[in-house]
């Protein structure tokens, strides 16, 4: 899908920010101006990139931040991170023995995160962008739902589904409890870690609110799933919760760019 406003002028990229979120099976890009503004948006298989993508990616924007869906990560509270101990940290990290692991604040949540990025996913366009910021896709993810998490009367479970991947992240009792990525190859797959999350919340933290994102639809196999263990299922309203705005007729699809969203603000 591809979405874009009609007054979208290319030769203004140097005064806009371009997302682009780096998947395994599908890439996503988002344009934002400088009065938060969403101009562009779009889905794409890397292989069968349309020609709107393609002229978009020659453009010359004056910022360019990058989500990596194939990421790496440990969540460390802020109040107890050690910076001597890092090594011990990286122990708990999955690592190829290539990329250089990070530290990066997540500030709204009180909480360090230790990361490792895929850098054979994000070469392509680190080559056409070389200035161009790079985070894991989780990050971004925290940044958009941190304050509604933590703010809600009630548990809160994200679940934002980037093939072949599921991010979930669970907050309770105002702050950050969970957060994994799992491997979605099936709606049973989809099912199976929705209802370990919710079982482990407990009965007596109430009924949660499911908060679904990314490559899910309203009445599809996974919302009905999720509709059938929880008493509240939303699709996200990214615009809202990044305070990105989004127009009214992109609103049907906003959910489907979450994380993307929330990357705007990210920093290392």
């Amino acid at each position: 899908m591809i979405y874009t406003t009609t007054h979208f002028d290319g030769k203004q990229a140097t005064d806009h920010t371009l997302l682009i979120g780096v998947g395994v099976e599908t890439h996503k890009l988002a344009v934002v101006d400088q009065a938060r503004q969403l101009k562009f948006a779009a889905a794409y298989e890397p292989a069968n990139a349309e020609p709107e993508v393609s002229a978009l990616l020659d453009l010359d924007f004056g910022t360019v931040k990058l989500a990596v869906s194939d990421s790496r990560y440990s969540l460390i509270p802020a109040e107890v991170y050690d910076e001597q101990q890092q090594g011990t940290y990286l122990s708990y990290l999955p690592f190829d023995g290539v990329g250089t692991a990070h530290v990066s604040d997540i500030a709204s949540l009180g909480i360090k995160l230790l990361h490792q990025i895929n850098r054979v996913e994000v070469e392509p366009f680190m080559g056409r962008f070389p200035d161009a910021g790079s985070y894991p896709l989780v990050q971004a993810l925290l940044n958009a739902v941190a304050a509604h998490g933590m703010q809600a009367d009630g548990p809160i479970v994200v679940a934002e589904r980037h093939a072949p991947w599921i991010t979930f992240g669970v907050f309770n009792r105002g702050r950050l409890v969970y957060c994994h990525d799992v491997e979605d190859n099936h709606v049973d797959d989809f099912s199976y870690h929705l209802l370990g999350v919710i079982n482990q919340l407990g009965s007596d933290s109430g009924q949660p609110t499911v908060l679904l994102a990314g490559d899910v639809d309203q009445g599809d196999s996974r919302y009905e799933r999720a509709a059938a263990y929880a008493q509240k299922v939303v699709l996200a309203d990214s615009g809202a919760l990044t305070g990105i705005h989004v127009p009214a007729e992109m609103a049907p699809y906003q959910h489907r760019f979450l994380s993307l969203l929330g990357l705007y603000p990210c920093e290392s």
